[in-house]
């Protein structure tokens, strides 16, 4: 499997006479998903984007409150100040019934960071819509919302893990097939990018055992060990589910597609016109580097 190389600017730290560069807000549906975030994380810090992290749940494979304080662990890691990161402690599986009140913090992280006089466009990162996980697609749902009201910012998705033909698939540099065909563009991992995210693993002890490790495992036998992609937010369909068949979460939660339908219905008049006008249609060259 080929990818197509990343075609953003090198990390650069800003010099005299360039723009300083804006800030980087990833928004996260739980603490561990930066794991799979580690390159473009890194590639912000270099840059000297200003990063925010947003987690919008707490709990899930261990109680909420040990799931804050790796969060914790993590922003110190990272050398975040307190006020750069947010815990909004929803439910695990529950944000898409708080999607209002993810877009709320998410432009609250951004207003702060551009109260430093950023002059370039904030970027903002989020798990792909992909139906891996409820929460990575409630949480991208909210940064619709948010470029809807806020088309100034950079929207990028980056694939953590959804349902694929032969089980698992993590990291995919496939869209899911109900979704733009838009290609995923792979940042290659470096040594110090491979050595933070294995740092980010272990500062999220409780999920090494029963998520991560399984998860970096698959990566690796796919080949996909020293890259990580992610393709400009499109403008999804959030009433179509993102590939035909039972989605994974349908398949190990109770939570249904109807359920996020039903939330996307109540957020769409805001986020379909900024989507629109983000992401036209792929091309016949990007079509043709699909691969099935």
């Amino acid at each position: 499997m080929t990818w197509a190389r990343d075609a953003g600017p090198p990390a650069e730290a800003p010099g005299r006479g360039r723009a300083r560069p804006g800030a980087a807000v990833f928004v996260l549906a739980h603490h561990d998903d930066e794991v799979l975030c580690a390159g473009h994380l890194l590639r912000a810090m270099a840059s000297g984007r200003l990063i925010r992290i947003l987690w919008a749940t707490a709990g899930g494979l261990a109680p909420a409150g040990r799931r804050v304080l790796e969060g914790a662990r993590v922003r110190r890691l990272l050398g975040l100040a307190p006020e750069a990161v947010r815990d909004l402690r929803l439910p695990d599986q529950g944000a898409v019934f708080h999607v209002a009140s993810i877009v709320g913090a998410a432009e609250s992280l951004l207003d702060a960071a551009l109260a430093h006089g950023d002059s370039e466009p904030p970027a903002v990162y989020v798990p792909a819509y992909e139906g891996g996980h409820p929460d990575h697609d409630a949480v991208n749902l909210a940064v619709a919302v948010l470029r809807s009201r806020r088309p100034e910012i950079v929207a990028r998705e980056l694939p953590l893990y959804r349902r694929g033909r032969a089980g698992l698939s993590v990291q995919a540099p496939q869209p899911a097939a109900g979704t733009s065909q838009a290609p995923f563009y792979a940042l290659p991992l470096d040594a110090d990018a491979l050595a933070l995210r294995r740092r980010l693993a272990r500062a999220n002890a409780s999920q090494l055992l029963p998520s991560l490790l399984p998860l970096l495992a698959l990566a690796w036998a796919a080949g996909r060990g020293r890259a990580e992609p992610s393709r400009p937010l499109p403008a999804h369909d959030y009433t179509r589910p993102p590939h035909s068949g039972a989605l994974l979460y349908e398949l190990y939660t109770r939570r249904r597609f109807a359920d996020f339908r039903a939330a996307a219905r109540a957020a769409l008049p805001a986020a379909a016109p900024a989507g629109a006008a983000a992401a036209p249609p792929p091309g016949p060259r990007e079509r043709s580097r699909r691969r099935e």
